[in-house]
């Protein structure tokens, strides 16, 4: 079927000659979904005309490699393969998905714009990408897991990896690291992120003298930064993040402040839009 250009396979396994044979049958293919996929050992996905690709892998496979010189948007999701291979180089859009990649390999992304990483070791999987200065939307989001981890997330590597940011979006746990990085040496140098215009971090507000030190520090090295979305914790009690909420406008007026709160498991709930 050279002429099919979107196709969907869910919860089902697939060896990797039956993914083979996808990429032999179906070269026109644009848009692939492979959702829940189990089986695949060392899984290829070959294809020089697909532009969109949903890939969640169900089991653990030794490695992953993706030849795709024309996909524009890849959301990938994944447990620790050895080794993870991405020959994309039209790739603006990237949502990787991955407990680990130590051996993850990238040709450069020429044309990489938004990222959103989801891992428990950020600080690892962010140096796989040197320095990108293509990149000017960034989500990091750290999951729950019960294994100890030094937080090594700062804003000196957050400047190393993406110097030209614009928008920067960071979870609970992922803000956390920075913020325990603050409180242990400070913002490193003269770190400047001159480009970087808007923040959203989702918070739950252990220590306000220190949430407020650290975006104050963050203000200061950010000229361009005006806008700052505050997502809070449902859990916390109303009166600590209405006083929260009045110390920041007061204590930092140049921002213009956004208001919601969060749970896990459910949509985020904005109560207010930019002020």
């Amino acid at each position: 079927m050279p002429n099919l250009t979107s196709l969907t396979l869910e919860f089902l396994r697939l060896d990797d000659e039956d993914l083979s044979k996808v990429n032999e049958c179906f070269p026109g293919l644009q848009v692939l979904n492979l959702v829940g996929v189990g089986g695949l050992k060392e899984p290829k996905v070959d294809l020089k005309n697909l532009k969109l690709c949903y890939w969640t892998i169900s089991n653990a496979p030794l490695s992953i490699t993706i030849l795709a010189p024309s996909l524009v948007e890849l959301k990938l999701e994944c447990i620790r393969p050895r080794s993870l291979v991405l020959e994309t180089p039209s790739l603006s859009d990237l949502h990787l998905i991955i407990e680990n990649a130590d051996h993850l390999k990238v040709k450069e992304f020429n044309c990489l714009y938004s990222l959103q990483l989801e891992s428990w070791n950020l600080f690892s999987l962010m140096g796989k990408f040197g320095s990108s200065r293509t990149i000017k939307i960034l989500l990091l989001d750290i999951p729950k897991h019960n294994q100890d981890v030094t937080p090594k997330l700062s804003f000196g590597t957050l400047y190393d990896s993406f110097p030209n940011l614009s928008s920067l979006t960071l979870d609970p746990r992922a803000w956390s690291e920075m913020e325990v990085s603050f409180s242990s040496g400070g913002l490193e140098g003269r770190v400047e992120m001159n480009g970087l215009k808007e923040i959203t971090t989702y918070l739950f507000i252990d220590e306000m003298n220190a949430t407020i030190s650290f975006i104050s520090s963050m203000l200061n090295r950010c000229p361009s930064l005006s806008n700052m979305g505050v997502l809070i914790h449902g859990e916390v009690a109303s009166r600590i993040a209405s006083k929260f909420a009045s110390r920041i406008r007061t204590d930092l007026p140049r921002l213009r402040w956004r208001w919601g709160f969060w749970k896990e498991g459910e949509k985020d709930c904005w109560v207010s839009d930019f002020i």
